[in-house]
């Protein structure tokens, strides 16, 4: 990427993107941006030898990411961007894939918060708005599992998610994430210390007040994620 595109995707596409943002609810201030760090991209390609995580926003990857990353043999980063869902080149029966799951609900309102905290603009309108006008605050899990990001979510991209995500190498749930995290790394004959610090990013803003709200609202938009995380629940069990 040429300086000149660098300063044009980090400087000034998030200026005028904001003044749209302002006038149309949007998300474009984000874009450039994401475009610059790599984010969301599905055409990257790695060995099968190696171990690709796909780190959905607000779901614990952070941590995750921060430990795999000193092993280089295990962990596959494309040109460093942290956010990316499976590649539509490397299908997951062939390749290795580990994810974190977390409940769809408080996944999503926590990806409000942060965005908010980020004074990104389409989320300073409010919760319900953010969900209208941001395709990326509804159904990420399904968009990220199945490869096909800023697509509306049905019932085609929900089943492809979950054919993938039953072949991923190894899937850490969120409410028991120092275990599973654990397991994965005997999994992977890591050696990390017993207390596992967490270095996600945390958010200073709460608004507890609005959460009852915030629920209702986030499960009326997550349908698919929902309905993808309850069937994660029960592969569990068996």
């Amino acid at each position: 990427m040429s300086k000149i595109k660098k300063i044009i995707l980090k400087k000034i596409s998030p200026f005028v993107g904001n003044l749209l943002d302002s006038l149309l609810l949007t998300n474009f201030s984000r874009r450039g941006l994401d475009h610059y760090h790599n984010y969301h991209q599905n055409d990257y390609k790695f060995n099968k030898e190696n171990i690709c995580l796909i780190h959905v926003p607000r779901s614990g990857g952070g941590t995750l990411r921060t430990y795999l990353e000193k092993e280089k043999n295990f962990i596959v980063f494309h040109n460093g961007a942290q956010h990316y869902p499976v590649s539509l080149l490397c299908d997951p029966q062939k390749f290795k894939y580990v994810t974190i799951l977390r409940n769809p609900i408080k996944r999503t309102i926590s990806h409000f918060y942060m965005l908010k905290e980020m004074k990104t603009k389409v989320a300073s309108f409010g919760f319900s708005h953010w969900l209208i006008n941001d395709k990326l605050s509804k159904n990420l899990f399904c968009q990220y599992l199945s490869g096909h990001v800023f697509e509306t979510v049905d019932e085609r991209i929900y089943n492809i998610a979950l054919s993938n995500l039953k072949n991923f190498h190894y899937v850490i749930d969120f409410e028991n994430y120092e275990s599973d995290l654990k397991n994965l790394f005997n999994k992977l004959n890591l050696k990390v210390d017993n207390n596992i610090k967490n270095y996600s990013h945390k958010i200073s803003i709460n608004y507890p007040e609005e959460n009852e709200k915030f629920e209702i609202l986030s499960k009326k938009y997550n349908y698919w994620d929902i309905k993808l995380y309850n069937e994660f629940l029960e592969l569990k069990k068996k």
